[in-house]
């Protein structure tokens, strides 16, 4: 149960992180994105001591879910703005607010997945040490921020 409640509180945390960052996604270049993107990974791949196939392999998964959430997170912002609006309004329209909040709850909800389904396929390219010391370096990011 223990554990149960740690993964919702870190899918929670990763969904507030991202929520956070997209409007920072909106005023930054995707290229400078990107370029953080690869070196954070380059420094896990280093911390980790990944052989080259093992970090092309960790690298891979990284883009595709990156890739995949950029899509979500392009439709949290749409929905979030047409929410921002429909509760504007002098008379909201519940049945419209009440799509909107679903729509948003559904990507926040494949926001999470996504990250966990990213975690345990970079898990399962690692040794078990790898594996601890990567918990260990998110938990530590995690904290930081």
């Amino acid at each position: 149960m223990k554990g149960k409640s740690y993964f919702l509180s870190s899918a929670l945390f990763l969904i507030l992180t991202s929520l956070l960052l997209v409007p920072a996604l909106g005023q930054t270049k995707e290229d400078s994105w990107s370029g953080r993107h690869k070196m954070r990974r380059a420094t896990l791949v280093k911390e980790l001591k990944l052989s080259p196939d093992k970090a092309k392999d960790f690298n891979a998964v990284g883009d595709k879910y990156a890739k995949d959430r950029q899509e979500l997170i392009e439709r949290l912002k749409k929905s979030q703005a047409e929410l921002q609006n429909a509760l504007a309004a002098a008379t909201p329209d519940e049945a419209k607010i009440k799509d909107l909040v679903a729509a948003i709850r559904s990507d926040q909800e494949n926001m999470a997945k996504s990250f966990q389904s990213q975690k345990d396929e970079e898990l399962a390219l690692m040794t078990p040490v790898q594996q601890g010391r990567y918990l260990m370096l998110l938990h530590k990011k995690m904290k930081q921020k």
